[in-house]
């Protein structure tokens, strides 16, 4: 973030050269953050799996579940409000505070009443959820030395195969019983509240912190609060605005995947095709457990072969995966189009996450990562599901709805052809020279 003062900015900062961690603390930091990844993963099954359980709660067609599901997707996009100020003091106290945040929050979630109830506390935790992961993935971005830096992030994403399991099969256990969608909520808050307890040891980065001393040292005083919420886009409104119009692009497209997939793989197999719940629930654990396993060998092809390739070689495969997922009927070329289809969009999503946190330089990277990944990124993946919603009526059903919106990565792929630079291999410094200084011409 900038200073007080527009006219100096922080590129005219002499920070002190980046030490990197001891390899202890980088384990311990990766243990202490992998729980963000795995609430994530956690709480997306819920929804991913429990759809039409919740929809028959609450008496919901197919616009209306697209419409709370978009709803519920615009909260995570309304966490950027609550990243910048990572920018600005610091990742470790906001990582703290969103996970309490969160957990308050689900036990309202598991509490509510109506749908309007449900959609308002689902759509407040998503805020925070997403701001948690967000920073998580800067942090480990900003910690990790270059030649890793791809594979931590991978593997960031990876665990969150951990939560996915869990929700699973609490949702074999749950689905049929009184407790229902309620009771996997539930059972999500005193593990949430363990991982506040022991994250008490997390540092700040050490990147930032040199930023902070060279901000010190040079008299910057940081700036109000609402002074920061105005000025937060300015330094992404100048030499970094074309990285973050085309990361967000690269986000929009693969969200033309994730949307309709998790939103109504459930109601779509349940529902159309009469299978049960236990099913479903095996179905996910495959389709995330060949996940885990695509995001881990993204994260080794882009540090191989680079993120170019890696990028686009899982967007082109989760495109025809998804194709084939909503226009088949038998119960195996269902499952095989929802288990490659998980397998190729989580590896497209570790490789866009790389990408997302290189091409920005420290000073704005929360920021950088948060608008591409969490607010204008996530605008096809908001509305996706609502607009599926009002066309399987009129086209005959979820699957011919859902099946053109596979055209997304096949637009990702020519995103990342012309325009995106290769990273690997590449320092952070100099990927992103500064907030205020253009990137040269070997990095753009």
């Amino acid at each position: 973030m900038q200073a007080a003062n527009p006219n100096r900015s922080s590129e005219k900062l002499k920070v002190a050269p980046w030490i990197p961690r001891p390899r202890r603390y980088l384990a311990a930091l990766f243990a202490m953050l992998m729980s963000a990844t795995i609430f994530e993963g956690y709480d997306i099954t819920i929804f991913h799996l429990a759809t039409p359980e919740i929809a028959r709660t609450f008496h919901l067609a197919d616009p209306s579940i697209g419409l709370m599901a978009s709803i519920v997707r615009f909260g995570g996009m309304l966490s950027f409000f609550v990243v910048i100020l990572a920018d600005r003091y610091g990742r470790k106290p906001i990582i703290s505070v969103t996970v309490l945040c969160y957990t308050t929050l689900t036990l309202f979630t598991a509490l509510s009443r109506g749908v309007a109830s449900f959609t308002i506390f689902q759509s407040l935790a998503q805020i925070f959820l997403a701001a948690e992961f967000g920073v998580a993935v800067t942090m480990i971005s900003e910690e990790f030395p270059d030649e890793r830096r791809g594979r931590a992030i991978a593997a960031l994403h990876m665990v969150a195969f951990l939560g996915v399991t869990a929700a699973a099969l609490t949702y074999a256990l749950m689905a049929e019983s009184r407790w229902g969608w309620r009771g996997m909520y539930l059972l999500g808050i005193a593990p949430l509240v363990m991982v506040w307890y022991l994250r008490r040891g997390l540092r700040e980065t050490a990147r930032f912190t040199a930023l902070e001393r060279a901000r010190t040292t040079a008299g910057q005083a940081r700036p109000a609060f609402w002074t920061s919420i105005r000025n937060c886009l300015t330094p992404l409104a100048g030499p970094y605005r074309s990285r973050l119009l085309l990361i967000a692009g690269l986000w929009n497209s693969i969200g033309l995947i994730g949307g309709p997939t998790v939103t109504y793989f459930s109601l779509y197999a349940k529902r159309d095709h009469h299978w049960k719940s236990h099913q479903v629930a095996a179905a996910i654990i495959a389709a995330y457990a060949l996940g885990t396993i695509g995001s881990m060998l993204s994260g080794f092809l882009m540090d191989r072969l680079g993120r170019k390739f890696t990028t686009s070689f899982f967007y082109l495969m989760s495109a025809a995966a998804m194709y084939v997922l909503f226009t088949s009927d038998t119960y195996g070329a269902i499952l095989a189009g929802e288990v490659v289809t998980m397998f190729a969009y989580q590896a497209a999503r570790t490789a866009t996450s790389a990408l997302s946190t290189e091409l920005f330089p420290t000073a704005i990277r929360a920021t950088g990562y948060n608008l591409c990944v969490q607010v204008i990124g996530q605008i096809c993946w908001m509305l996706s599901p609502v607009v599926i919603g009002m066309l399987s009526p009129r086209v005959g059903g979820l699957g011919n709805a859902a099946a053109p919106f596979a055209i997304g990565p096949l637009i990702g792929v020519v995103l990342v052809i012309w325009f995106v630079p290769e990273t690997r291999g590449k320092t952070l410094e100099e990927l992103s020279p500064g907030v205020g200084e253009a990137p040269s011409a070997t990095t753009e």
